[in-house]
């Protein structure tokens, strides 16, 4: 099973090569395809992501010896690099490249399951407690 994110502005699918991908590679038969609207991340969920959690693991990350990781977009892609991996192979050869899904690709539900992941770790690798949105 695949899936894919289209995007629809003024009727137009503003990204059609993804969409014609998914079904590129099929076999002849009969699919079928379900379409839904996707709630994406609030602004709530954007805020405190990157003004609590990137900056909280930031700061993590620099204590822990990684000077490099200099701002909060740098955690940013620390955290996607450990917690929104993806493989993208070749049909052709079969290589298998490693990248990382978008945050703004989840779903409200998915983007909290993400956060509560980043918690767990900075608990157990950072040794600092990143409190949920509701807590002070």
């Amino acid at each position: 099973m695949s899936e894919s994110v289209c995007h629809i502005e003024n009727g137009q699918i503003k990204n059609p090569t993804d969409i014609r991908k998914q079904f590129s590679g099929l076999k002849d038969g009969t699919y079928l395809v379900k379409v839904s609207a996707r709630k994406v991340r609030s602004l709530h969920q954007n805020a405190y992501y990157w003004g609590v959690v990137c900056d909280m693991v930031k700061d993590g990350l620099i204590e822990a010896g990684f000077a490099e990781v200099s701002s909060p977009d740098d955690a940013h892609e620390v955290l996607k690099g450990l917690f929104l991996k993806r493989e993208i192979v070749s049909l052709e050869t079969g290589e298998v490249l490693t990248g990382s899904k978008s945050t703004t690709e989840l779903t409200t539900l998915e983007f909290n399951t993400y956060i509560e992941k980043i918690q767990h770790w900075a608990a157990e690798y950072l040794g600092i407690s990143i409190p949920s949105p509701n807590e002070n």
